[in-house]
């Protein structure tokens, strides 16, 4: 598989930056599967792939700055001559918010394990103040986790074990985090990393408050072969 970073900001963007979004596609290029669509993504992916040609959708969680470019992306569908509308994977509340991506252009589906084209998908709850999901991609003999928003979950090492590509919420520094925010810290990210056995780390969520070099240096403390997930950047899981 490949992953292409369109957005590695959260919970707003950096100047000409973009919020979480992610192209996950197989070695054939058959399955295309958007991870995420957060605030200026969009743009980004129509460097990469048109929205017709995606194969489905997950959203990890409904906070607008994973979300927001759907909005705009059902008109990109709209004209584009596609004739099924594009599933999308996501939870159920808050409902309000998902009644906004309610329309002829998206098939709302609940996140269940299920055989998306080539890939395999799983779920597991994250630790978020809204329902969300951490997420795991099998496809062509690799194992993709990507942890969404969340603090410590109890299940989400055994989920991760093993993974070739970990990436990660470094929402918060060490020192601001605590058992009662919605994300983890870089030093978390690399400590599950390392538990986990990962191939390989990126930190995502990259909040523009912070330095990116002091969140990786936090994580490379636990898991030296950290790096910062890179947007444009495509990578070989």
């Amino acid at each position: 598989m490949y992953l292409t970073i369109l957005g590695n900001n959260g919970p707003f963007p950096a100047p000409n930056g973009a919020c979480s979004s992610y192209l996950l596609e197989s070695d054939s290029g058959e399955t295309k599967l958007l991870i995420d669509a957060g605030t200026g993504s969009l743009a980004r992916l129509m460097e990469v792939a048109r929205p017709e040609t995606l194969t489905a959708v997950v959203l990890s969680h409904l906070h607008f700055d994973h979300i927001s470019d759907l909005l705009p992306m059902q008109y990109a569908l709209q004209f584009s001559g596609r004739e099924r509308p594009l599933p999308v994977f996501l939870p159920r509340r808050p409902e309000r918010v998902r009644s906004l991506l309610e329309c002829p252009y998206y098939d709302l589906f609940d996140h269940e394990d299920i055989a998306v084209g080539e890939m395999r998908l799983s779920f597991i709850p994250a630790a978020h103040p809204v329902e969300g999901s951490c997420v795991a991609v099998a496809c062509d003999g690799a194992k993709f986790v990507f942890t969404g928003d969340t603090n410590r979950v109890p299940a989400l090492e055994l989920f991760a074990d093993g993974c070739d590509l970990l990436l990660a919420d470094a929402g918060l520094s060490q020192a601001d985090w605590t058992e009662k925010k919605p994300h983890l810290s870089a030093a978390l990210c690399g400590a599950l990393a390392r538990e986990a056995r990962a191939g390989a780390l990126l930190l995502t969520h990259l909040n523009p408050l912070y330095d990116p070099a002091s969140l990786l240096a936090e994580a490379r403390e636990a898991y030296p072969a950290a790096e910062l997930a890179c947007l444009g950047e495509r990578y070989r899981v």
